[in-house]
């Protein structure tokens, strides 16, 4: 699970998504205009800059990545957990696309839960790659739904702000997977899943 190049490579290119998917996910920062272009490449910039583009650079930049991640799925359980109507009639496309009608609460509320444990995740050290693959499946989900039912990309009418945002935490799900790949394998390994790293 690796990204072909050299690891300065890999850092510099998940450097770069993580920057940009924090920028273009975030309506708080996309309103400022420039800033949406300005971040990732002021990240970007502070990687090359370093003078050994080790270790503490990319960690804090994949805390960034875990702090949005976390930061956007525990926004959103004030909606879901208390029933707010715009999630509630979300759900109820969802489940009734899917055949389930009648048990929105279920979904809505599951769906919650999983994010709130994978927020706990991504932000506990040791298990960070756990909670990010946890991030990217909820979102690779998320993102499906968008595409492929009644949902949309667009159910708000607010230019698709939802889908952006689960696109945004998608990647930086897929780019924390990416740095974390090894404790993600010694994880398997402990509960004997053969996964090498």
């Amino acid at each position: 699970m690796m990204i072909a190049g050299s690891s300065n490579d890999r850092d510099i290119l998940g450097t770069f998504l993580i920057g940009a998917a924090v920028a273009t996910g975030n309506p708080a920062i996309t309103q400022f205009g420039i800033a949406g272009i300005v971040l990732p490449l002021v990240l970007l910039v502070a990687v090359l800059s370093s003078k050994s583009r080790t270790l503490p650079l990319t960690v804090g930049i994949r805390w960034i990545g875990a702090a949005y991640v976390a930061f956007i799925f525990l926004w959103y359980e004030q909606y879901k957990l208390f029933g707010d109507e715009g999630s509630v009639q979300l759900f109820i496309t969802l489940t009734d696309w899917l055949g389930f009608k009648g048990h929105e609460s279920v979904m809505r509320i599951g769906v919650g839960l999983c994010e709130i444990l994978a927020s706990i995740l991504i932000l506990t050290p040791a298990l960070q790659g756990l909670g990010a693959v946890g991030a990217l499946l909820l979102m690779t989900g998320a993102i499906f739904f968008h595409l492929a039912t009644p949902l949309g990309v667009d159910p708000y009418g607010d230019g698709g702000v939802l889908f952006k945002q689960a696109c945004s935490v998608w990647t930086c799900a897929a780019i924390i997977v990416c740095w974390q790949w090894r404790q993600i394998a010694a994880l398997a390994r402990s509960i004997g899943i053969p996964l090498s790293a």
